[in-house]
């Protein structure tokens, strides 16, 4: 996604280090990459951990070291000492209210007497209230993207594109979703961000901070996304989106190419995953590497998976011979 090259990615040893939550690790990465990762860190530090152990005690004490004096981390803590609860009602009844009115309804139970526009509201509001704005907005989409049939849109959203507001926003989309799982599936908020503006780089920072979710995530998008994904916008999108996350993730690329091949969608992307991860191992033979992916697919014993891949390849012959 091109409109997302200006931003700065939760980088391959950040995102390790979140996973082995390895706080030596985390300590060495500059202010702009710790950013990036302080909703997940600043819930680790205040919430209560099922791990009692004297090592994570004194893990907890070293991130709570990490988190003091970094300013973006009083905003975090005001985020999660909000009800949930009433939050989640409240949302379940804009749900009801947005079935039984129709989608495309203006009707807010979360949001009411909006003065200005979502960034300038966004701007002027406390902690419940910014909760209450992006969680509207979501589901919004969310319920739009239930209601396509499978057509890909793109929707405009100030809280998704302004640039000042970017790193807060991800701040309330991480917290949402942490805290209000069951309504709000992490796979389901993945589908609904590659539908807005910066969709990709929103995506790699929830799974940066859900590190545990990045399988699932990968898998989610694949299962819904085309069986064949060059000709339209929605495939590429996702695409883009996929090989951010392996970006983030390169050790998971080839596992995330075989959801591919299962699937039998996004044959692009099993390809360009493959050149990535040539390019990654600085391989001499990126060549063959493709070539043995792309016979085995060719070759092999699964008709599904012949077919599948045989029509990418054809479909590929035509678009050069019509150029």
């Amino acid at each position: 996604m091109a409109e997302c090259s200006g931003l700065q990615f939760v980088s391959p040893y950040a995102f390790e280090a979140m996973q082995k939550v390895d706080v030596v690790r985390l300590a060495a990465l500059s202010d702009p990459e710790l950013r990036l990762l302080l909703p997940c860190l600043v819930r680790m530090a205040l919430c209560a951990p099922a791990d009692q152990s004297q090592s994570w005690a004194q893990d907890k004490k070293l991130i709570l070291r990490l988190l003091s004096g970094v300013e973006a981390v009083n905003s975090i803590v005001a985020l999660l000492s909000v009800d949930f609860h009433a939050l989640e009602q409240d949302a379940s009844k804009e749900q009801q209210l947005r079935h039984k009115l129709g989608g495309g309804s203006g009707e807010s139970i979360l949001v009411s007497q909006l003065q200005h526009g979502l960034t300038l509201e966004f701007e002027h509001s406390d902690s419940p209230r910014r909760l209450r704005l992006v969680l509207s907005e979501l589901l919004a989409i969310m319920n739009k993207v239930s209601e396509s049939n499978g057509e890909f849109f793109l929707k405009s959203s100030e809280l998704f594109e302004s640039p000042v507001y970017l790193e807060e926003a991800a701040d309330v989309l991480c917290i949402l979703q942490a805290e209000l799982p069951s309504l709000l599936p992490i796979v389901d908020v993945a589908e609904a961000l590659l539908h807005v503006k910066n969709g990709a780089w929103f995506l790699c920072l929830l799974v940066a901070n859900v590190p545990d979710s990045f399988n699932e995530v990968c898998r989610g998008l694949i299962k819904n996304g085309e069986r064949q994904d060059e000709e339209s916008v929605g495939g590429r999108r996702r695409t883009e989106a996929l090989r951010h996350l392996c970006k983030m993730n390169p050790s998971q690329a080839l596992r995330v190419r075989g959801m591919v091949v299962e699937e039998c969608h996004l044959p692009g992307l099993g390809v360009a995953l493959t050149l990535d991860h040539t390019k990654n191992e600085s391989s001499d033979d990126g060549v063959s590497d493709l070539v043995c992916f792309v016979s085995g697919l060719l070759l092999g014993t699964n008709a599904k998976v012949r077919t599948w891949f045989g029509t990418f390849i054809r479909n590929g012959q035509q678009v050069i011979y019509m150029c």
